[in-house]
Parts: C-alpha cells; sequence; structure tokens
C-alpha cells in the first residue's frame, strides 16, 4: 500500500493541487514549467489523502488564498531534475501498458502492480508510471472511501456505506475503514487505492461473429429473439426478458449477442450463481467459437481476457463503463435480488451508452417499457400451475406421521413418480426426512446447501434410488428431474417468496415425456406470495394460449 503527498503548483497563473506517491515523480508530470510548485503534506493514505486534497483545492480557490499561497511558495526549493529521455521512454511504455490492462476495469492498486511485477518492471517504474498517467487523465485514481455530501463514507469498490473503523496492519492507522460489504472480494479498507479506465463504446473492429446453434429455436423462443436484436437496433436502455421456467430464455440471447459482437461492443452475461458460470461460459464457447469467451469467478484471474465476459454478480464490481451490452439472468436469484451492491457493480459495468437486459421467471417492481415474454416450454404444454391445500401443519419440532395431514401422505404414497418436498430451513427439513421415512413404504433422502455429499443425494435422486427429496430451496432452481412432483409445506412461511414458489413450481413438467404434474402448496393459509405465484404461472399460460404456442398433444 503506497501513501500519497498533495501537491500545490501554478501554472498559466492558476493555482492547481494533485497528488503524487513520490516527489521525485513531478518532473515526469510534466511540470518543469509551472511555477512555486511544492509538496505540502506528508504521505497519507488514500481516503486522507483525498480528504486532504478537497481542502486545498477550496484553500488556493479561496479569496485569503494570497496569504497561503506565499505560505506555499519555496523559492529556495526547485523542483527535481526532470527525466532523462530514457525514463520518459520507459514511462511512455508502461503507461500504454497500464491501460491495457485496466481497460474497462477498476482494480485494486496492489493487484495491478502484482501483474506489472510479474511482467518485469520494478516498483518505482510502476509508481512513477501510475502518477504520470493520473495527473494526465489517462487513468482514473478513486481513494478507498468516497465522502457523500451528508457525510458518509461510500466504498468506492461496491458503494455501500457500511463499513467499521478498525486498526490497520497495511497503514498503520487506527481507525481505517473496512468495508462489511464487498470482503468475498478480498478486503477493502480506506487505504486502498482503486484504479480504473472507462471501456469504449466499441472496443474491437466490425466483423463476423458466427453464430452455431445445433438446434432450432421454438416459435415463442423465435419471437423472443427478433425482439431482442429489435431493442438492440433501438438503442433502448432496458428490455426484460420474462420467461416461464423451463422455456429455454438463454438461447434467445444469442442472436442478439451476436448482432452486439459483431458492431464492435463487449458483452457481459451476468449470473448470480458460481457455479452455473462454467456451464454457461462453455455454452457460449460453442456458441461462438470465433470469439474469445472469458469466465470470471471466485479465485480466477481479474485480468482474463475476453469480448463475450461471463461473470457471476459480485465479479462484476471490477469492471468500469466496459460493456455496450450487459444481461443479467435470474434477476430474482440470491444474491442479486435485493443487494444495492451488486445492482450498483452492474451499473457501473455498463458503458454510458450500454444496454440491459434483465431475465426472470418472477418479475418483481416496476417493468421497464420493453417486456419480452416467452410463456410456452418447448413441449407446447401449459404450465402445471399449484394447487393450494390448507391444513395446518404442526411446529416441526413437534412432528409425527400421526400429525401430518392426510392429504400429505395419500399423495406423496399414492403416486409413482417421485417427489421434491420443500421446507423452509434445514431444521424443518431434517425433522420431515425423518417423519416421512417412517411414515412412507418409499425411499426418503435429505438435502440441504451444508449437506455433505449433497451431489451424491441429487444424483441418487435422479436415477430413481430415492423416491421422495425433502430438500431446502437449495434446489429450487437449476436441475432438472423428469417426471417429478412438488409439494411445498409450510408454503405459508416468510422465507417462500414470489420468486421461490414460482421456482419450485417450475421443476415440474420441463420434459416432453411428462410435460405435466402435480404443484401442491400446504399452508395454513393462503398467502399473498401463494397466490401471486400462482397468478403468474396462469398468466403465461393465457398468454400462450392466446398466442397459440400451445400446441402440445391433448393441450386444450
Amino acid at each position: 500500500m503506497q501513501k500519497l503527498q498533495i501537491f500545490v503548483y501554478k501554472i498559466k497563473g492558476n493555482w492547481e493541487a494533485g497528488l503524487v506517491r513520490n516527489p521525485e515523480h513531478l518532473p515526469a508530470l510534466g511540470l518543469a514549467a509551472a511555477q512555486d510548485a511544492a509538496v505540502v503534506t506528508p504521505p497519507l493514505p488514500s481516503s486522507q489523502a483525498y480528504q486532504a486534497l478537497a481542502v486545498w483545492k477550496r484553500r488556493i480557490q479561496s479569496p485569503l488564498g494570497r496569504l497561503r499561497r506565499r505560505l506555499v511558495s519555496r523559492p529556495d526549493e526547485r523542483l527535481p531534475r526532470a527525466a532523462e529521455s530514457s525514463l520518459e521512454e520507459t514511462d511512455e511504455a508502461l503507461g500504454i501498458r497500464l491501460c491495457e490492462l485496466l481497460a474497462g476495469r477498476i482494480v485494486p492498486e496492489h493487484r495491478l502492480v502484482g501483474v506489472l511485477r510479474d511482467e518485469g518492471f520494478w516498483p518505482s517504474q510502476i509508481s512513477r508510471a501510475l502518477d504520470r498517467a493520473v495527473f494526465r487523465g489517462e487513468i482514473i485514481q478513486l481513494p478507498g472511501f468516497t465522502a457523500r455530501p451528508w457525510g458518509e463514507q461510500a466504498c468506492s469498490r461496491c458503494g455501500s456505506t457500511r463499513a467499521r473503523a478498525l486498526p490497520c496492519p497495511r497503514c498503520g492507522g487506527l481507525e481505517c475503514l473496512l468495508c462489511l460489504e464487498c470482503s468475498s472480494l478480498g478486503e477493502h479498507r480506506g487505504c486502498s487505492t482503486l484504479l480504473a479506465v472507462p471501456g469504449s463504446a466499441a472496443s474491437a473492429a466490425l466483423g463476423e461473429a458466427a453464430l452455431v446453434l445445433d438446434y432450432e429455436l421454438t416459435p415463442a423462443q423465435q419471437a423472443a429473439s427478433l425482439e431482442l436484436v429489435d431493442f438492440w437496433e433501438q438503442r433502448q436502455e432496458r428490455a426484460l426478458v420474462w420467461a416461464a421456467c423451463g422455456a429455454g430464455k438463454t438461447e434467445v440471447t444469442f442472436a442478439l449477442i451476436q448482432r452486439a459482437l459483431e458492431e464492435g461492443a463487449e458483452v457481459l452475461f451476468a449470473i448470480p450463481r458460481q457455479d452455473i458460470v462454467r456451464e454457461m461460459a462453455q455454452r457460449l464457447r460453442s456458441a461462438f467459437p470465433e470469439v474469445e469467451v472469458a469466465a470470471h469467478f471466485g479465485g480466477q484471474p481479474w485480468l482474463a481476457p475476453g469480448r463475450l465476459v461471463v461473470a457471476t454478480t459480485h465479479q462484476v464490481l471490477h469492471f468500469y463503463q466496459r460493456f455496450g451490452l450487459a444481461i443479467l439472468d435470474e434477476v430474482d436469484a440470491f444474491p442479486y435480488q435485493g443487494s444495492e451492491m451488486l445492482r450498483f457493480g452492474l451499473q457501473r459495468a455498463l458503458h454510458p451508452q450500454g444496454q440491459l437486459v434483465e431475465m426472470t421467471a418472477t418479475p418483481t417492481g416496476p417493468r421497464p417499457q420493453r417486456v419480452i415474454t416467452i410463456p410456452a416450454r418447448h413441449h407446447g404444454h401449459p404450465l402445471p400451475e399449484p394447487q393450494i391445500i390448507v391444513e395446518k401443519l404442526p411446529p416441526w419440532p413437534e412432528l409425527t406421521g400421526a400429525a401430518l395431514p392426510p392429504a400429505v401422505v395419500d399423495s406423496l404414497a399414492g403416486s409413482e413418480h417421485p417427489w421434491l418436498v420443500f421446507a423452509p430451513t434445514i431444521a424443518a427439513c431434517t425433522a420431515l426426512e425423518q417423519v416421512l421415512a417412517q411414515a412412507l413404504t418409499r425411499k426418503v433422502g435429505l438435502c440441504h446447501a451444508k449437506l455433505e455429499g449433497r451431489r451424491r443425494v441429487v444424483d441418487e435422486f435422479r436415477r430413481g434410488l430415492l423416491d421422495v427429496l425433502v430438500t431446502t430451496s437449495v434446489l429450487e432452481r437449476g436441475v432438472n428431474f423428469p417426471g417429478v412432483g412438488v409439494m411445498v409445506l409450510y408454503a405459508d412461511h416468510s422465507l417462500f417468496s414470489v420468486s421461490a414458489l414460482v421456482q419450485m413450481a417450475g421443476r415440474v413438467g420441463r420434459s416432453a415425456d411428462a410435460p405435466s404434474g402435480p404443484v401442491l402448496f400446504v399452508a395454513a393459509k393462503r398467502t399473498p406470495a401463494m397466490r401471486e405465484a400462482s397468478a403468474l404461472i396462469r398468466q403465461l399460460n393465457e398468454e400462450a394460449e392466446r398466442r397459440g404456442l400451445l400446441t402440445g398433444a391433448g393441450t386444450e
């Protein structure tokens, strides 16, 4: 962590102030013609330096500034000797490399320095080149925290104001702010310095981006794909793709991605869950074999190159005004849903003229002007609609087989197909698994996020070795079990949002061989979330019927 010093100088009759890592770098900034230049502070941690800089700028521009300017002026202290031409050449080459590494990114200084050290540059060279590039405006430099007008300190990396003042081993301060929101990306403190270079609206040359698909889009997908291309051509700011679970919303973006790439834009495909990033990156590499695809998720190099980027929503915080097109999948999913930090990061990652596409199965809140729907699955059958069963369930610590409503036991026991049984907490799932294992003659399993061997259990259920799988919402999305039925117990629990209920219902009827199946919401009362989830599914079915998309055999 390199500290910063404030320097002031007079040029063309005007007083200015800036920051420098080392006063010996001043000649490299092109200040040989400046008058009365002086360093006016000791080395300061980043946030303190920027706060002091704001004070000095007010001083030198105020009516009382003359006296202070006299105090600043030190004729007996000359600027260091001008940099030699060999140093200038090194600075120029290193400045170009800095801008290449930072293009469209916002990165902590220590990470950038680490890469350049690996490339053979010395710390003194890097420090001088950074001062030069920042002074010229080629690189944006930000303190770890920025003061807001009402006095709060906001993290410059994630925008959060959730921070604690703690002793810092890096800068030696006793009350150095530590961001509590973006710690998963590494520690970020008030003494941290961020460096950024905006991307350009068209960063690559125009050319073809061949799209290779080994399947045809359904009529519903094709219509949505054409609408997305029109959205791009109309230069609209934001569009929402509302798709039925299992309707294939990812594929409808490929023609849009192709158009954006061919026009020279860089494209971001952001996904809330890390486990899907690798899979999505491989799908995009197969669809665009001539395009370099970069995958960004925890533990991966931040500088992975690629015009088409797949990233978790947390990794999006590393990008700066880069993407002409950003596609956010599962906008309703944790951790993006409800996170101001991730919304802040996504907006900053977009180029100022960039366009955003959000995709969801459960639209909430204000909708943009452009809403594109995919109401039907590939097999042309309607979505299974939930049946709400109002039955009082005992608290899970008191669960017994005799206490379970007959409708629950009869439904699970009286059918040959497998069942996913959702419950709101790990404790509830554990109790239910034990009770159902005793009450049923079928094989019952348990799944939750903290379970060791969770993948093995899911695989056993998929292969038919388990008949009933009791699970938390960990399996509400991203899994496909042909022929499964879904039962949501304690469906009135506050953890079961509209989005969660729609996703759980969406596990049923996904395959052409089993396009229908039971979806049961069991609760002591009907909640607004249950009613809205049912209404959203019904609304998609009505639209699919109205558009003639329900073409499956036996569909009314």
